[in-house]
């Protein structure tokens, strides 16, 4: 039931995602955006961090529609609404139940991770912030135009206003689509999780999911007993994290199966050299 509604929160995601890449005037379909988001956990399992297969989404979105900058603009767009959202859920969430239900360490690490995320959307979307920001270009000169290009192409998102509403209110569904599926994890080893206990615990595995390994392994399964252990116990949030790496893995071997039998994201030789 927990990988029927993971691969759910998947689908709700990849439709998110093809909307992003429509708003960039790119004609793609739902289907060849649900396998790129397959194809993504493939190669999470071989590059470093758990954003490592967005590189290899955006690589051959492109290769598929000759859209280089909006194409690479599309995913990271896409990964960053899936991170506000689940950052802001968590900070709205903690306005409301209070303090009394989280450690205050973790408090002030949803509050920090807030606060970074608030200036990377004013960063993106005010181009007079950005400009204080611009001579820190002069540490990447040989990118420093292919980065600009980026950065214009994501502060047009904000003349896309409705867009921009409608896939914040697709990512709330998929991100609840995916706390439903941890917690179902949670119960299928006799521990109960609440959903404001989610709410409130799963940005910060997932930032820490951040820090350079191999698909997140090992930080991903430290940081959830971490935050869950105090909850319910720390060999049942292990156990949780071990489920939930079997259903990352079930994902993944999906996704190379999806590769194998994609032509149209397959590289030709000839197109490297």
């Amino acid at each position: 039931m927990s990988a029927l509604i993971f691969m759910t929160a998947l689908a709700t995601a990849s439709i998110r995602l093809r909307l992003i890449i429509i708003g960039q005037g790119i004609p793609v379909t739902f289907r060849e955006v649900f396998s790129l988001t397959f194809i993504g956990y493939f190669f999470n399992n071989f590059l470093p961090t758990a954003i490592g297969g967005d590189v290899v989404k955006a690589y051959y979105l492109s290769k598929k529609t000759h859209y280089k900058i909006a194409s690479y603009t599309s995913v990271f767009v896409d990964r960053a609404i899936g991170l506000f959202t689940m950052i802001f859920m968590a900070f709205i969430a903690l306005l409301f139940v209070g303090s009394d239900v989280l450690d205050k360490n973790l408090q002030r690490m949803i509050y920090v991770i807030t606060g970074l995320a608030a200036f990377a959307l004013v960063f993106l979307f005010n181009k007079n912030v950005a400009r204080k920001f611009s001579g820190l270009l002069a540490l990447v000169k040989p990118m420093r135009e292919s980065m600009t290009k980026l950065y214009d192409t994501i502060h047009a998102y904000q003349h896309q206003k409705m867009l921009i509403c409608k896939v914040f209110l697709i990512s709330i569904v998929s991100q609840l689509l995916f706390y439903a599926s941890i917690g179902i994890l949670a119960f299928a080893i006799g521990s109960r999780v609440t959903t404001m206990d989610i709410l409130l615990r799963m940005p910060i595995i997932s930032a820490m999911s951040l820090i350079p390994s191999i698909n997140g392994l090992g930080v991903r399964e430290g940081s959830t007993v971490l935050v869950f252990g105090p909850l319910i116990g720390n060999e049942r949030a292990f156990a949780v994290s071990v489920l939930w790496l079997v259903i990352l893995l079930i994902t993944s071997v999906l996704g190379g199966l999806v590769y194998a039998f994609s032509p149209q994201f397959k590289v030709k030789l000839k197109e490297i050299q």
